[in-house]
């Protein structure tokens, strides 16, 4: 199992597990790639519980946008602007291991309007992220 997480503003985690091929195409996600990632996302439980964080796994074709990912999959973030990089609501913190993996890749860099975007986000850290400007590697 990959430990590559990515921790949401509100704090949040998800996991690249793995990439498997797709058998069968998925009408719920826009992407035409062919690959499936199964993701983890983690979302810390409220203290009357006493359970730290709950797991949700869901798959994403390889280049699904993380924000929608969430949305579809009833997992609370907020994207207030529709994904179009223009508020900071959307804000994920990614671990080191993944935001590397991600810097490493000219594609997957943050544009100069996401990093405008970021200066905005509560709890901003080294490796904070748009949600709706990640995608599923």
């Amino acid at each position: 199992m990959n430990s590559n997480m990515l921790r949401l503003s509100t704090r949040r985690i998800l996991t690249k597990i793995k990439t498997i091929p797709q058998q069968q195409k998925c009408a719920a996600f826009s992407s035409d790639a062919t690959e499936v990632v199964n993701l983890t996302f983690a979302m810390p439980e409220k203290k009357s519980t006493g359970q730290e964080e709950t797991q949700v796994h869901v798959q994403a074709k390889v280049g699904d946008n993380i924000l929608r990912l969430a949305q579809r999959n009833d997992i609370p973030l907020e994207g207030a602007c529709e994904g179009v990089c223009a508020c900071s609501t959307c804000h994920v913190v990614l671990t080191d291991e993944l935001y590397d993996t991600l810097m490493d890749n000219e594609e997957t860099e943050p544009s100069e309007d996401e990093e405008d975007m970021l200066d905005m986000a509560f709890g901003l850290t080294d490796t904070s992220r748009l949600g709706c400007q990640v995608k599923a590697t």
